[in-house]
């Protein structure tokens, strides 16, 4: 299925992740304090990968996200708003991860839509026209370069990237009358649009 904000709950809760934390609270978690855990942890692993001298940390990263290795912490994130610290990583980590497992479907819906944009196509940094390796590369170097150098332009690349497979999910689904894929091309375009708004605040200074 294609990134969808509100698919969180496909995802497992993340108090495992944090077990003293978890403990220490009696019942539920209080949503402000699942929020500064969501802004803490996104903060660290960013500055923690940006700041590294050693470059196996980068791509053990990559691979976390390509293995579900991020999975506790996309869940953490999953319910922050899209142009905060979290919010946007856990958009970007959704596109990635659907990219990766999907992406015969990801090329298809890509070489309908990039007429309709050919603008965001530059920006997206993929070849013309991709193949699967070219989407499974152009992901990994947009989530990499998140973590290395520009957060702002990785987001607003990813946020091209899914702007266009949303116009070609568009265009696939009024060939076909086919609504589901409608509603898919609609979250598609929530996520473009989510993503590309977290770029610009990232590049303002104010993604937090």
């Amino acid at each position: 299925m294609p990134p969808h904000d509100s698919s969180a709950r496909r995802f497992r809760r993340p108090a495992a992740l944090f077990p003293s934390v978890a403990e220490s609270i009696p019942g539920a978690p209080d949503p402000s304090t699942s929020s500064d855990l969501a802004h803490d942890s996104a903060r660290a692993l960013l500055d923690g990968v940006f700041h590294s001298s050693d470059p196996e940390v980068v791509e053990r990263v990559v691979s976390l996200a390509a293995d579900d290795g991020l999975t506790d912490l996309a869940a953490l994130w999953s319910g922050a708003p899209a142009t905060t610290l979290p919010g946007a990583l856990w958009r970007l980590y959704v596109l990635h991860t659907w990219s990766q497992r999907h992406g015969e479907d990801v090329v298809h819906r890509y070489r309908a839509g990039s007429r309709t944009v050919p603008g965001l196509r530059y920006l997206s940094g993929l070849a013309e026209p991709p193949d699967v390796h070219e989407v499974h590369r152009t992901m990994d170097d947009i989530l990499r370069g998140a973590f290395t150098g520009d957060l702002g332009l990785a987001l607003r690349r990813a946020g091209a990237v899914a702007t266009i497979v949303a116009h070609g999910t568009a265009h696939l689904a009024d060939e076909d009358r086919d609504d589901e894929r409608t509603r898919q091309a609609e979250r598609l375009l929530s996520t473009g649009e989510a993503l590309t708004a977290a770029g610009r605040h990232a590049e303002a200074g104010l993604l937090e």
